[in-house]
């Protein structure tokens, strides 16, 4: 972590040796492109799989303990479950929580990806670096064994405090935010497109996710902001769950699903609270600050460890 109003370095943890020897796995970032095309590539090369794209889900239905889900298109299909991994505006969650829209917090994203030798100033190239200052924040780390640099720059946007929840987080308020920062940051600010930007939402964490045959997976049942980075990861390891207690369920198709939901539900909670949290505290102003730059510099690599409950992971 880097302050980013006087790029004086606060603290960091290394992810190497020391890392995997704690943890039991190496610290891995992927270009989500290449996690796609990875699961595309298991999926096609299985017989029993069959991908039907451009789908929208309209309805489902259970009769005698099988599912069946009606398309927009009018097209069916029936199985023995459903599982409804149809993201942040999940119309799976609609139809079996109903509990509206996701909630924005107020920050937008701006992200790109450059080839390394467009990077100038390679100071940083072994590192995945964040630079945290006032209602802002700077990633950069390498994607694609080495070749490529992925930069994201947020805005907290002090309009949506304001209550002004349209236009919000735009280009002219990413540019105001970041002129106070310091030059090498303002000069990576380049690397990032403002033709496109993420606004970030998430959901209050809720249990319920079952209804028959039929249960949520990833965003669809745990949406949480970018923080921890573990968005993905929460549904990787949802998918291993369910697949486990489908395994164990000898056919008992809805006892497995709300076994896999009770095991998911509070891990994935005490992500999306913990995730927002992290994005209050690299985000403080002020006194808040001071205090932050200097909790952190009493740290050593080895306090960071009591992150075990997430970085640990689960027992497959």
């Amino acid at each position: 972590l880097v302050d980013a109003l006087t790029d004086r370095e606060l603290t960091r943890i290394s992810c190497g040796s020391a890392f995997r020897e704690h943890f039991g796995a190496p610290y891995t970032v992927v270009h989500r492109r290449d996690l796609h095309g990875a699961l595309l590539e298991a999926c096609r090369k299985r017989e029993e799989i069959t991908l039907h794209t451009s789908k929208e889900l309209a309805s489902f239905g259970e009769t005698a303990g099988r599912v069946l889900a009606r398309f927009a298109d009018g097209s069916e299909y029936e199985g023995a479950a459903m599982i409804g991994a149809d993201g942040l505006r999940s119309r799976v969650r609609e139809i079996i929580i109903g509990d509206g829209t996701p909630r924005p917090i107020g920050h937008v994203s701006y992200r790109g990806v450059v080839p390394l030798d467009q990077v100038k100033d390679r100071s940083h190239f072994d590192d995945m670096v964040i630079w945290i200052g006032p209602n802002l924040h700077f990633v950069q780390y390498r994607l694609r064994g080495g070749t490529v640099m992925n930069n994201v720059a947020t805005v907290a946007s002090e309009r949506f405090e304001r209550g002004e929840r349209r236009d919000y987080g735009g280009p002219d308020e990413l540019d105001e935010v970041f002129s106070h920062t310091t030059p090498h940051v303002r000069e990576m600010l380049g690397y990032v497109g403002k033709d496109k930007n993420w606004v970030l939402h998430d959901r209050e964490p809720r249990s319920g996710w079952t209804r028959g045959n039929v249960t949520l997976l990833g965003d669809a049942a745990h949406p949480t902001v970018q923080y921890l980075a573990q968005g993905a990861c929460m549904a990787i390891e949802d998918a291993v769950v369910l697949s486990g207690k489908l395994k164990e369920a000898g056919g008992e198709i809805n006892a497995a699903l709300l076994a896999y939901e009770k095991e998911r539900y509070l891990r994935t909670a005490r992500v999306t609270i913990t995730s927002r949290i992290f994005g209050d505290i690299i985000h403080c102003r002020g006194g808040a600050r001071d205090l932050r730059n200097h909790l952190l510099a009493q740290r050593t690599p080895e306090t960071f460890w009591e992150v075990d409950w997430l970085y640990r992971g689960i027992k497959a």
